[in-house]
């Protein structure tokens, strides 16, 4: 329980070096994702809409085949729950680096399988249930991603999609200077905006960064985000143990 206190201070400069990175592997994985299979890989509202249009397309089966992207997307949140949440309620310790080590893994192995023709070639429309297996793959790796840390740091940082980053920060554009609160809370909540500021921007760094070198490196992209989730894995290790030997 004490080391998984480390991440609720998101405003730390050792969590926020997290986040940046975390920020750039899910948009990286968005991007590569929508290159891969012409869909974007965390964005679950999209997928609602369009399993709505396909029924009222009378595409069903192409609609329950959409609804089973959203639905990676869950089972990978819950695995990364079984693996943080339900140790982190029962006092036991938390298996972070098991979370980020699977993503690695799994990042690896969408590689290797894209590599040797199981999902087809690179880029090619999503028609086929190969190209759907693929999607489903990515999108459970964004899942589990987003869920890592979401508990930790109480539902305050999400990494894969940056709606709600969006909303908050423009809120609080507008909501700081009438908060009627203390200057310390005050410099707290700007604190706040510029991490989600700067989350953002990495996720567009990472998305842009993807545009460029997937089409050159095809399937081998994903061992950016592979090799980027231990280098997060190492990173959260390193908070953990600092806050160990401060508290």
């Amino acid at each position: 329980m004490t080391r998984a206190q480390a991440f609720k201070e998101i405003t730390k400069n050792e969590n926020i070096l997290l986040w940046i990175l975390l920020a750039f592997q899910a948009g990286f994985i968005n991007a590569g994702g929508f290159l891969a299979c012409g869909r974007f890989v965390s964005h679950v509202t999209g997928y609602g809409t369009q399993v709505g249009l396909k029924f009222s397309e009378g595409n069903f089966w192409i609609a329950l085949e959409m609804m089973l992207a959203p639905v990676s997307f869950i089972a990978g949140a819950s695995f990364s729950a079984y693996l943080i949440d339900r140790p982190y309620f029962r006092g036991e310790g938390i298996k972070i680096g098991a979370s980020l080590l699977t993503q690695s893994i799994l990042l690896v192995l969408i590689f290797a399988l894209g590599e040797c023709g199981f999902f087809g070639d690179f880029g090619e429309p999503l028609v086929l249930q190969r190209d759907f297996e693929l999607l489903f793959a990515l999108c459970f790796v964004c899942g589990l991603q987003n869920a890592t840390f979401s508990c930790l740091t109480n539902g305050q940082i999400r990494t894969t999609h940056m709606t709600g980053v969006s909303t908050d920060l423009g809120m609080n554009l507008v909501r700081i200077p009438c908060l009627p609160v203390e200057p310390e809370e005050k410099r707290l909540q700007k604190r706040l905006n510029w991490v989600r500021f700067i989350t953002l921007m990495s996720f567009m760094m990472g998305s842009g960064i993807a545009a460029v070198a997937f089409p050159l490196l095809g399937y081998h992209g994903f061992i950016v985000p592979a090799l980027s989730s231990l280098v997060v894995m190492l990173q959260a290790y390193r908070v953990m143990e600092q806050f160990k030997v401060t508290n």
